[in-house]
């Protein structure tokens, strides 16, 4: 049986369109997909995609359920007869506002540098969310 290159699975080393780190990809797959102006992005950027957008749905849930408490607190607050009930409503109210703004920011860094650590750092803010709602 003769060896030809046809049977063969042919590979070269280019780089991904967003993280410019190199990758295998089959010979000729790069011209196609330049041909048809598609990215060409490797797998890793590919699943750092797919938990942002998990990452997206679960915070627009857990920044309505801040949103609501806030307001929570913020009704018992005017309704509050003592200082210090007011004074520990007011400290919940800021604590969770606290939360709200940086989990909007971190967000922001998620998207502007597709950085896996600022994904790690909003889903232990998303558990001390989840806690403290508790």
């Amino acid at each position: 049986m003769p060896d030809s290159n046809t049977d063969k699975l042919l590979l070269e080393l280019v780089a991904c369109s967003r993280c410019k780190n190199p990758f295998m990809m089959q010979k000729g797959e790069k011209l196609r997909k330049q041909e048809n102006n598609e990215e060409i992005v490797c797998e890793n950027c590919i699943k750092l995609e797919e938990r942002k957008k998990q990452l997206t749905s679960s915070v627009i849930e857990s920044q309505n359920i801040i949103k609501t408490s806030i307001k929570e607190y913020e009704d018992k607050l005017e309704t509050a007869e003592t200082q210090d009930t007011k004074k520990i409503f007011y400290e919940k109210i800021k604590r969770q506002s606290e939360i709200l703004s940086r989990s909007v920011e971190l967000l922001k860094k998620i998207e502007e540098t597709n950085d896996e650590k600022y994904i790690e750092e909003y889903k232990q803010l998303f558990e001390k969310l989840k806690s403290d709602t508790s």
